[in-house]
């Protein structure tokens, strides 16, 4: 099949990573991809080192340069049909597939109102929970739009030195008897970091030695400074451990002993995912699709979206119960394996797409 891939994300993010994996498994599986990005695009550069075409555009409606040259490339390689993620590369796709005479498939990772949801031919959603908000809100028919969930894959996530645990708390300046939480990923208001914080006081009057990393970019920057103020007027301050943007998170896993995700609403993240896979107890909100991989007391700890005194309770018995924590996150790793392969999901895609172009040529 012939394949164009759009997305409109220049830095690594959880959506362009995902773009990326599917591209290079629709490639292994002996599909013509191209992958389009914008010039200089993150993802650009690592789908040419994994030997998929590329080709970079602006992705400019108007003046309508980007979708004349796009439409050409479309018509001169006989694209099949079009996929595409993020807003901008949905909106830029649905006028290129009239301008081109090709069906456009939109990946649906957040949850937002466009009109390029209603433009489609289908729908990709990541969780039900993200179908659901899309037949909702954006009046999508159901038959047009079906759920595939997010995926990892291993090759990422597999850290062949033996002592990177010790390695990288020492980096830290943590020592092997400190009890490390991780929350990784990008530090904004809905991802509900602040209610964590919240927590601790509980949680370090009984054991001072947990400390939490906070990995990710934080935007807006005033949401980081609140969380500092709370953080410091509680007096847990010296608890955190602000990373910022790591590349080397597979590497972190490995460092922490649980990973908590105090999400108010989430499609399902991938580093949800990549924890799970990495065996990492996991605490999360029962919130957007995070409950579709994750049953309370079988793969982890869920409790209700900004509740403090629930995620300190939790962490407690989580601190107290290892062998609670390594059956969890065993039942954990065993899921990602049967469910949320990058394998069995791109196949899914794929057959997706095949259904798709071979709809809009009858």
């Amino acid at each position: 099949m012939r394949i164009l891939e759009i997305v409109s994300g220049v830095t690594a993010c959880g959506a362009t990573v995902h773009t990326l994996q599917i591209a290079a498994e629709l490639h292994r599986r002996g599909n013509a991809i191209t992958l389009m990005g914008k010039p200089g695009a993150w993802v650009l550069k690592q789908a040419r080192a994994r030997g998929v075409h590329t080709l970079e555009s602006r992705m400019k409606r108007l003046p309508l340069r980007d979708l004349l040259g796009a439409a050409r490339f479309v018509r001169e390689q006989e694209i099949e049909v079009l996929l595409a993620h993020m807003s901008g590369a949905n909106n830029f796709a649905v006028w290129l597939s009239r301008l081109a005479k090709v069906p456009a498939v939109l990946r649906a990772h957040a949850h937002t109102i466009h009109f390029h949801w209603r433009m489609a031919h289908h729908i990709i959603a990541v969780s039900e929970q993200t179908r659901r908000y899309h037949i909702t809100h954006n009046l999508v028919p159901p038959s047009r739009i079906s759920t595939v969930h997010g995926f990892v894959d291993p090759a990422r996530l597999v850290v062949p030195d033996k002592g990177v645990r010790h390695a990288v708390r020492a980096e830290l300046g943590l020592s092997p008897l400190d009890f490390v939480v991780g929350v990784i990923g990008n530090i904004l208001p809905r991802k509900g970091q602040i209610y964590l914080v919240r927590a601790l006081p509980q949680v370090v009057a009984r054991y001072p030695q947990v400390h939490v990393l906070l990995v990710g970019v934080t935007h807006p920057l005033r949401y980081g400074e609140q969380i500092r103020r709370e953080a410091e007027r509680l007096g847990v301050s010296q608890h955190l451990l602000w990373l910022g943007e790591r590349k080397d998170v597979p590497r972190l896993l490995q460092a922490i002993d649980l990973y908590a995700l105090p999400t108010l609403n989430d499609m399902l993240p991938m580093a949800l995912l990549e924890a799970m896979w990495a065996q990492r107890p996991i605490l999360a909100t029962h919130a957007g699709g995070i409950p579709e991989a994750i049953t309370d007391g079988v793969e982890g700890w869920l409790v209700r979206p900004r509740d403090p005194d629930a995620l300190a309770r939790a962490m407690i018995e989580i601190i107290e119960n290892p062998d609670e924590r390594t059956r969890r996150a065993q039942n954990a790793h065993q899921r990602v394996l049967e469910s949320f392969s990058v394998q069995t999901q791109v196949a899914k895609i794929e057959a997706i797409l095949q259904q798709v172009a071979e709809q809009f040529r009858r």
